[in-house]
């Protein structure tokens, strides 16, 4: 078991230092580091040529990238999944357009021209004095059940973060997380040494908890809460989860 995994508070910075900087940029984990956070949460995807990239969105984010000569993409953007990792750093991904909603949520973020959508290896490179200091990666898997055609299958994905994650060395120093439990049961048959972190959503717009059409939800490989007394946290356990990540929203006074 990954020893990082310890009782005690640790800050993350949310892709990167979101507020600050572009998200999920190397210089957005840069910021990171500069503000003091003990792990830096990112974003994983799969290119088209089976590359793992940090990217948050299933689509080019019309709001968040440009061709490198400055031009502002336009609706409707591809899904990165129909580029290859090389044909992704054509994209600017260091500014967010000025009307957007996005700069009206993070008013602090500062541009930074020359971003592209890096990998974990140039991750590594830009954050290896960090990485000898202690710092963690969290890495949340983006996967969907409901949708198989637009991913990698849960043993691919599990296969190919692991295999990466050995090759670079990171394997010790990492988190995964993500709101499809598959994923993270299949992470667990291939290795005990990176803790998981089993997410869910109870909202009306995304809602991984409920049952679908009188079955128990995909998003949960098989572990109903019902079967725990509506207990998540329970479910998880015996699932093999290290952590209840649950929408911040979900979390109420009495609940």
């Amino acid at each position: 078991m990954n020893s990082q995994l310890q009782p005690r508070i640790l800050i993350h910075g949310h892709r990167g230092a979101r507020g600050l900087a572009p998200e999920n940029t190397l210089a957005g984990f840069a910021c990171a580091l500069k503000v003091g956070v003990d792990v830096l949460e990112l974003d994983l995807r799969m290119s088209a040529d089976g590359k793992i990239v940090i990217h948050h969105d299933r689509k080019l984010n019309p709001d968040l990238t440009r061709i490198k000569a400055g031009t502002w993409l336009t609706p409707p953007t591809k899904p990165l999944d129909h580029y290859t990792f090389e044909a992704l750093q054509q994209f600017d991904m260091g500014h967010a357009r000025p009307e957007s909603s996005i700069l009206k949520h993070f008013p602090c973020q500062t541009a930074w021209d020359g971003q592209t959508i890096p990998d974990l290896a140039m991750l590594r490179d830009r954050v290896a004095p960090a990485l000898d200091d202690g710092l963690l990666l969290n890495l949340e898997i983006k996967s969907d059940p409901l949708k198989p055609e637009q991913g990698p299958t849960p043993t691919d994905w599990a296969t190919t973060l692991v295999d990466e994650l050995n090759t670079l060395g990171l394997i010790n120093q990492c988190w995964v997380q993500s709101f499809d439990w598959r994923v993270l049961r299949q992470i667990h048959a291939l290795t005990d040494q990176l803790p998981t972190g089993f997410l869910t959503s109870a909202q009306p717009d995304f809602d991984t908890i409920t049952a679908h059409a009188n079955s128990a939800s995909p998003w949960l490989d098989g572990y109903d809460p019902a079967q725990f007394s509506h207990n998540l946290p329970q479910a998880i356990a015996a699932a093999g989860g290290h952590y209840w990540g649950p929408f911040f929203q979900d979390l109420t006074r009495s609940r």
